[in-house]
């Protein structure tokens, strides 16, 4: 498969700040749970801090002073398992830093942390989307990198269960295209509308930011339009008023402040707070 065209950061029209050459797995990630959140992270620069974020980090921490090299695809003439191994795809443009790969008999085997649970399947268990598609990227930087690798694995520490995916085609197809998108959103420049009324939002750590009912409501407007009924037509029923969820952030000091009184109004005044 040949190369397709990707936005070359130095030239980028994006003035918020400059993304780095290369596309984290990670960020392929976020893109896959909700655009809205990976472009705040990815071109915004934003990031907050959740129990499960700093859960995520120590976790890491402590695979990372693990670290140990894996041989070149060639040299492969051993069972090993090489921890903290970064490898790039130059045509993807895409970086994959991997918690673990299992090498056996010149297969290797990306092996992926999760601080979470696996989904339940209708059979069996499965992969989170977002988590299938951080895995394939894994992949993919380990074949074009020379090595054979035909499935990946995520270990999920809180029910320590692994849950394998086989690397087929669709798979990786499905993957290259979520790549493509990904830069064309940080491209475009334009921040992706929020998720409407998902239960992926209140755990998520930039709900405060993000504020997805709220936004929604504002660009929806609060007056509907009316029209002149003939003499013989019913009355429509007037659509159900969707409640703006009282989302709770992860961090208690970022809950959103809702007023509800007309003319109220809050401010900053220099550095002493809300006035």
């Amino acid at each position: 498969m040949g190369a397709f065209p990707l936005p070359n950061a130095s030239e980028s029209p994006l003035n918020r700040r400059d993304v780095p050459d290369y596309l984290p797995a990670r960020m392929v990630n976020e893109f896959a749970y909700c655009e809205r959140l990976f472009f705040y992270e990815w071109v915004e620069g934003l990031f907050a801090e959740s129990a499960d974020t700093i859960e995520g980090k120590v976790q890491h921490a402590r695979v990372d002073e693990k670290s140990t090299v894996l041989p070149e695809a060639a040299d492969l003439a051993e069972s090993i398992h090489a921890r903290s191994v970064t490898l790039a795809s130059e045509r993807l443009r895409v970086i994959a830093k991997m918690d673990l790969v299992e090498a056996e008999g010149g297969v290797v085997t990306p092996v992926d942390y999760k601080h979470g649970r696996p989904r339940e399947g209708p059979n069996s268990l499965e992969l989170w989307p977002s988590d299938r598609a951080q895995l394939a990227v894994q992949g993919i930087v380990l074949r074009e990198n020379g090595y054979r690798c035909e499935e990946g694995i995520v270990y999920y520490r809180k029910t320590g269960q692994r849950v394998r995916v086989q690397f087929d085609g669709l798979l990786i197809a499905e993957t290259e295209e979520l790549i493509r998108q990904a830069w064309a959103t940080a491209e475009r420049g334009e921040i992706p509308p929020p998720l409407v009324d998902s239960p992926k939002c209140p755990g998520c750590s930039l709900v405060g930011i993000c504020l997805p009912d709220e936004t929604l409501r504002a660009e929806m407007g609060e007056t509907a339009s009316f029209e002149q009924l003939a003499l013989f037509d019913s009355p429509r029923r007037k659509p159900v008023k969707r409640e703006v969820r009282a989302l709770v952030t992860p961090r208690s000091e970022l809950k959103p402040l809702y007023l509800n009184t007309q003319g109220f109004r809050v401010g900053k005044s220099g550095t002493a707070g809300a006035g």
